[in-house]
């Protein structure tokens, strides 16, 4: 039986090790590892992400095999390829994976901007390789059932649609590393695609276009750097979205506390009641009995799908090995449409206006 043969190039992005051990827990017949490779490069005293990440063991010696030049893994022809850089340096590494026929997992979101999206995006049609982004939302068993419950009129036409970001204050823990570290990781420099927008914000953006089935015609956001001194990106983000008729609230925030019994959402308003979702929950609830200025009454209907049985893994290694179908929210068309919400965001967050989304098809 064929192995899916994948490689890894960038290890910046905390989701990188995960993603491997996601994709060798099919078993050692069903996928190889090739190695990986840190891009930029940078020699293994000046990499702050060989052992942040869990690449490194504190010896000195890698958990995977390790190439210094990322070109050195291209030339072993993999089926696929993930890349886990920093979001600026997403555009020119796809276009050259994709442009050697190898498909192509980015770590969310699919890039900084609309412009660089439409390269990649461009890039696949042109090399004929499949375009992914990993959006691990993607495989909560609530938020599907509350797109599921929206989508079949359960709270009838779809009105707004409400995310914030979880609880956090950045993707390290702020007490176990030095401001001066975490100040070297792309994560808290400006240029390189740092910043709670890039982490948090897209998730919103994602989750508000695969609800309403919409994309986005103007946004309005603005950002704010509460915590970070050392850093020049902002730790939250406010994101209104306009779809037309319906609307969009997101936060993308590593600032503001949300523990507790508030939802992180999905919230899905609609013209006959509420779904409420949560990061934290299987548990979806639909409220239907509206009565003003009364405490909020017990749930209608209470959803407890079951978890899923796939993964990012296993749906990309079926697509690629079986040719099953991709799910929608990690394909390059989908995310062109969520692009939308995001670029106009972060245009946004620097006039202080309304911005209009670009056509992300307008190639």
């Amino acid at each position: 039986m064929k192995k899916l043969r994948f490689a890894m190039i960038g290890i910046g992005h905390v989701h990188a090790a995960g993603m491997i051990k996601d994709f060798l827990n099919q078993g050692e017949d069903r996928v190889e590892f090739l190695g990986f490779a840190d891009y930029p490069y940078r020699s293994p005293e000046e990499s702050e992400h060989l052992k942040m990440n869990r690449f490194q063991n504190e010896d000195g010696t890698y958990v995977y095999p390790y190439f210094e030049n990322y070109r050195d893994i291209l030339a072993q022809k993999p089926d696929l390829v993930l890349l886990c850089a920093d979001i600026c340096a997403h555009a020119p590494l796809a276009e050259e994976t994709l442009s050697l026929g190898i498909h192509t997992l980015i770590e969310k979101p699919m890039a900084l901007t609309m412009a660089d999206a439409k390269r990649m995006y461009r890039a696949a049609k042109t090399g004929g390789a499949e375009l992914i982004v990993n959006w691990p939302v993607a495989w909560f068993a609530g938020f599907r059932k509350a797109k599921e419950l929206a989508d079949a009129g359960k709270v009838g036409e779809i009105l707004r649609v409400q995310y914030r970001s979880p609880s956090t204050r950045g993707p390290y823990p702020l007490n176990a590393y030095s401001p001066e570290e975490l100040s070297k990781t792309w994560w808290y420099q400006r240029d390189k695609g740092g910043g709670s927008i890039c982490d948090y914000a897209g998730y919103g953006c994602v989750l508000a276009t695969w609800i309403t089935g919409k994309t986005a015609k103007r946004v309005f956001g603005i950002k704010r750097n509460y915590f970070l001194p050392f850093s020049d990106v902002e730790d939250y983000s406010l994101f209104t979205i306009d779809f037309g008729r319906q609307v969009g609230m997101i936060e993308g925030s590593w600032s503001t506390m949300s523990n507790g019994e508030i939802p992180t959402g999905p919230v899905i308003y609609g013209e006959k009641g509420v779904i409420v979702a949560d990061r934290f929950s299987n548990e979806v609830r639909v409220y239907t009995d509206f009565l003003p200025y009364h405490p909020t009454p017990p749930a209608n209907e209470v959803h407890r799908p079951a978890p899923l049985t796939d993964s990012l893994a296993v749906n990309v290694s079926r697509f690629i090995l079986e040719g099953e179908p991709l799910f929608d929210m990690i394909t390059s068309a989908f995310n062109m449409k969520a692009m939308a919400a995001f670029d106009a965001g972060r245009r946004s967050c620097e006039s202080g206006a309304f911005e209009e989304a670009e056509d992300p098809f307008a190639l």
